[in-house]
């Protein structure tokens, strides 16, 4: 993944888990340009696991609106039945990908937080939303790093760089995502302190 695909996934989940309708506008064009429609309503859909359905839905609407005007044909795939037992499956087995030797660490810590947390996380998180079909888990990572920073998640943020790196995004790219989602959201002393993290650390 280049740098400027970085830099435009991030800003893209930054503006839409930040509710800024003007920033998710003029994220949009570049977004596309790098990902396409498709995936784009893809990172957009993945807004719901980090700020909830109502800044989802709205960057839905700031999306159709601006896709209709540039006249693009949205044909969005109808979900299937439920499958708890597929989504736990490839839950576990992205959420291995993205948190390598930590995986285990993660679980037991938020089992004792609470157990639906740590099972939620593989089925709803993992399972049902970040290994749907569409934009590979770099691709997936960088937008919610995006989402992180706007959303001054830290703590969540230092795990989904690292899993950006862990999921095949050069650390270049990562931090060049990463860094342009700050600078829009005023966050850069915590970028660039969980950024000198990537080359340290589990």
């Amino acid at each position: 993944m280049s740098g400027a695909e970085a830099r435009a996934l991030a800003r893209l989940g930054a503006a839409a888990a930040g509710g800024d309708d003007d920033r998710l506008r003029g994220a949009l064009p570049e977004a596309v340009r790098h990902a396409g429609p498709a995936d784009v309503e893809e990172l957009l859909l993945q807004t719901y696991l980090f700020a909830g359905f109502p800044r989802a839905i709205n960057a839905f609407y700031v999306w159709q609106g601006w896709a209709i005007r540039s006249g693009l044909e949205l044909s969005p795939a109808v979900p299937g039945p439920p499958d708890y037992a597929e989504w736990r499956e490839r839950g576990e087995a992205l959420c291995r990908v993205v948190y390598g030797s930590t995986f285990e660490a993660l679980q037991a810590r938020l089992a004792r937080l609470h157990p639906a947390l740590a099972e939620w996380t593989l089925v709803e998180g993992y399972g049902k939303v970040l290994s749907r079909p569409g934009p590979d888990a770099g691709r997936r990572e960088m937008a919610a790093a995006g989402a992180l920073v706007a959303l001054g998640a830290e703590r969540q943020l230092r795990a989904h760089l690292k899993g950006a790196v862990r999921a095949g995004v050069p650390v270049a790219a990562v931090a060049e995502g990463a860094r342009a989602a700050a600078v829009d959201w005023s966050r850069e002393d915590v970028v660039e302190r969980l950024l000198a993290e990537l080359d340290t650390g589990p």
